[in-house]
């Protein structure tokens, strides 16, 4: 990763979107300040995936791993954007999260459905293969068979982002947007960056609900790594919070 200069290069901060980047960032500092026990929840989740991931050697099986991979990064970009107090996007990569992490344990060791997937663009044919197969349905009843309190997690967590975000739906919408009367004009105000409030806490909570489901769904596949790791005592007493 490129170290942050040590000043802003010419011109920053002089148009609309470097300067939102800088409201971007500066909401990070504020809720890191104001909101130091969940986040550092959020830490020490990030800190529990970095454990899981870094010098795993020929983990067996491979692909979970690299779909744990993408998990773990689509969760730094929600954290990111969740402590800038952008909760509307954050919800989708969240769900890329979540998702993630599903295929991944939904793949597991069955190389017939890795090829299948890897497949998917080879033909028509092979792309009506992978839909039929991947479908969410397909995805949720194979992880509650497997685990039915997770599988259970899984729906709860799937459904609360798709409401608040991860699609455009109702409740997302509204939670992020404010009706401002001035005379008889009517202003319709969309929240890009939410400051401190319920929503904040909200998405802080389901930021570190998301990033444990992951873990947890990885330890079924990788139980002996993440008992020798230390990783499921620290999942475990993380938890309690949440």
């Amino acid at each position: 990763m490129t170290p942050p200069p040590a000043r802003s290069p010419d011109g920053w901060g002089q148009d609309s979107l470097t300067d939102y980047f800088d409201s971007f960032r500066g909401n990070q500092f504020a809720t890191f300040d104001n909101k130091r026990p969940a986040v550092a929840d959020l830490i020490r989740i990030d800190g529990l995936f970095v454990r899981f991931l870094h010098g795993a050697t020929n983990p067996r099986p491979f692909v979970p791993m690299t779909f744990m991979l993408r998990a773990h990064a689509a969760y730094r970009a929600a954290a990111g954007a969740v402590l800038a107090g952008q909760l509307y996007e954050a919800q989708a990569m969240l769900r890329l999260c979540l998702e993630h992490a599903a295929y991944g344990f939904y793949i597991g060791a069955d190389k017939v459905r890795w090829q299948r997937w890897m497949n998917r663009n080879d033909s028509a044919a092979a792309k009506h293969a992978v839909r039929d197969d991947f479908t969410h349905n397909r995805i949720r009843k194979h992880i509650k068979a497997a685990a039915a309190t997770i599988g259970g997690q899984f729906e709860r967590l799937y459904e609360t982002l798709i409401d608040f975000g991860a699609h455009p739906n109702e409740q997302g919408f509204s939670i992020n947007s404010a009706i401002r009367k001035d005379g008889e004009n009517v202003h319709f105000d969309t929240i890009y960056l939410q400051a401190d409030g319920m929503p904040l806490d909200m998405g802080l909570k389901m930021t570190g609900q998301v990033g444990l489901w992951a873990l947890h769904i990885m330890q079924l596949i990788y139980a002996e790594r993440f008992e020798l790791q230390g990783i499921r005592a620290d999942i475990e007493e993380i938890r309690t919070r949440f």
